[in-house]
């Protein structure tokens, strides 16, 4: 019963604590056995309660929400956040199926994901965990692309990914292409920061998406393989790298070039590779996989 445990617990530490930017984590972290098998979705929707006790400088905290016409209980397993009634948050429903004998162990899991902003800034001084709330909404707008929210070139440097985007998904394909390329400039020079392989990715996939609305495949195929060109994330080695591109490129026929895609994200996306075989057979098919969340990392 302790092995089991400690293996349940196993699979819900690496899928969940890692996503706030904590990968020693995983060095501590127990070994799961052959065949534990772990799928997830991210969710998002409003606090309906909050649950909350400190003692001694220890804190914990969660949140009771709406899944699926069910009433479930997200946690914080830093105890960092700060949300209210009515707050939307989002969070990790996570299913972990153990084998055992004589039968199998199959749970659910709910763990808040933290705005990467909100986990770094959190890790410098408690203070900051328990910022204003004019303060959280100013680095939530960073999160969410807000530019002018940034008070530095660090922070323009978080919120660069999601303008990008943004812009890109508003049709201001101009804003996007400076957006982007300023990101990755930015990224060329701050490669020990957390966010290196997400600007790494997020520029080039947009910069490809780019070149594949003007026709120009061979560009839009060198920025897919140059969005895996980092040793990855917090974010991308636990969740797997975004697949908007290589579904585009399957759409005109580019197989090869997904499939060499998929081999060098297997490089930081570890817990990925069953989901990547799975791909990599759906496309030797001549089939498109079903990417699910992966279209919006």
């Amino acid at each position: 019963m302790i092995n089991q445990a400690s293996s349940i617990l196993g699979a819900i530490v690496v899928a969940g604590i890692t996503m706030l930017g904590m990968p020693c984590a995983l060095a501590q972290s127990p070994t799961l056995p052959t065949g534990t098998q772990s799928t997830f979705d991210t969710v998002e929707a409003p606090v309906l309660k909050v649950f909350s006790a400190e003692q001694d400088g220890h804190r914990f905290i969660a949140y009771l929400v709406k899944w699926k016409d069910f009433d479930v209980i997200v946690s914080d397993p830093l105890g960092r956040s700060n949300y209210s009634n009515g707050d939307k948050i989002r969070f990790l429903a996570q299913r972990v199926s153990l084998p055992n004998k004589p039968k199998d162990v199959s749970i659910l899991n709910f763990t808040l994901l933290m705005d990467p902003t909100k986990a770094r800034m959190a890790n410098n001084k408690r203070a900051e965990d328990t910022a204003s709330p004019a303060e959280q909404k100013r680095q939530t707008k960073i999160v969410g692309g807000d530019l002018d929210a940034a008070r530095n070139q660090a922070e323009r440097f978080y919120a660069l990914n999601r303008a990008a985007k943004n812009a890109l998904n508003e049709g201001k394909t101009e804003e996007a292409e400076r957006l982007a390329n300023e990101l990755l400039q930015m990224a060329r020079t701050r490669t020990n920061d957390w966010n290196h392989g997400n600007a790494i990715q997020d520029s080039n996939q947009v910069l490809g998406r780019i070149a594949l609305s003007k026709d120009d495949i061979a560009e839009a195929k060198k920025r897919l393989l140059a969005s895996a060109d980092s040793k990855g994330s917090p974010q991308m080695n636990s969740f797997g790298p975004n697949m908007q591109l290589a579904k585009e490129l399957l759409a005109k026929g580019e197989k090869e070039v997904v499939l060499e895609y998929f081999d060098r994200c297997s490089e930081f996306w570890k817990m990925g590779a069953e989901r990547l075989a799975t791909w990599s057979e759906s496309v030797s098919k001549g089939q498109t996989p079903d990417f699910g969340a992966n279209l919006n990392y």
